[in-house]
Parts: structure tokens; C-alpha cells; sequence
């Protein structure tokens, strides 16, 4: 059985995949059934897996503003590929970790410690308990102000 855990490790019979090769392979190949279970499908075999949160984990978190463009912040996957931060997909779950979409909103992913401290860099406070990031003048609420 494959299974990915909170951290974004994936494991079959419960032994670590380590080939760098097989991982980003899996990673790859992973998609979602018509009842949104995960599975890899590589050719006509599907293998479900169980996967603890999500199947994707932001890594890290770079702030870039370059050529003229406006400033946006970057993530660093498990998978090993970047990706723009759609701060519209971000948000707060149970406790406190932030989430976002990833993958062009296929997929859900959760920030490890390193990338939420990150992340903290460019939060600013609002009254008591409201949270946003400003990015290009416009703010983002990771809770709507009470």
C-alpha cells in the first residue's frame, strides 16, 4: 500500500521511498479518482494510496519582485517544482497551519514549519485577531477581520 504522510514522505508497506527517481515519478503520476480518492496512474494501472493530510507540502517560501513585475511570493515543493502562491487559495486550518492549492488548484498543500515561518515574514496585524499579507498594495486576510 502507498501512503503519504503529514510531511509529504511517501511510504509502500510502510518502508520510506527513497529512490529520488521513484518518489518524483510517483509525485508525477498522482491524480484523483471520480470520487476524489488519490491514486497514482501510470499507463492502465491505478494504485490508490492513503495520504494522512495532503499529498503536497510547500517546502519554502521566496518573495520575488523582479523585471518590472509585480511582487509575488514563491513555493518550493515536495515534488521539487515551483510555483506562483495564489494567495486567494490560502488559508488557515486546524492548528494553524496555513494551506493553499497547488498543481493549478488540483491539488491541496500544507506548509511544513519552515515555509510557514516564511510565510509569517510578511504578515501584518490588524485589530486583535486579523491577519493579512500585503502584497502590490492589495491585502490578503488569513481571517477576516471580526
Amino acid at each position: 500500500m502507498l501512503r503519504i504522510d503529514k510531511e509529504g514522505n511517501w511510504f509502500y508497506n510502510d518502508l520510506p521511498i527513497i529512490n529520488r527517481t521513484i518518489y518524483l515519478f510517483f509525485n508525477q503520476h498522482l491524480t484523483r479518482d471520480e470520487h476524489g480518492a488519490y491514486i497514482v496512474c501510470v499507463g492502465n494501472e491505478t494504485s490508490r494510496l492513503f495520504v494522512e493530510d495532503t499529498p503536497f507540502v510547500v517546502m519554502s517560501i521566496d518573495y520575488i519582485q523582479a523585471g518590472g513585475r509585480e511582487a509575488f511570493l514563491n513555493m518550493r515543493l515536495n515534488d521539487e517544482t515551483i510555483e506562483e502562491l495564489d494567495l486567494q487559495s490560502l488559508s488557515i486550518g486546524k492548528d494553524n497551519v496555513p494551506y493553499c492549492t497547488v498543481k493549478q488548484g488540483r491539488f491541496p498543500a500544507r506548509f511544513l514549519r519552515p515555509a510557514y515561518y516564511q510565510l509569517c515574514e510578511h504578515l501584518q496585524q490588524e485589530g486583535e485577531d486579523s491577519f493579512y499579507i500585503m502584497l502590490n498594495s492589495k491585502k490578503k486576510y488569513l481571517n477576516p477581520p471580526s
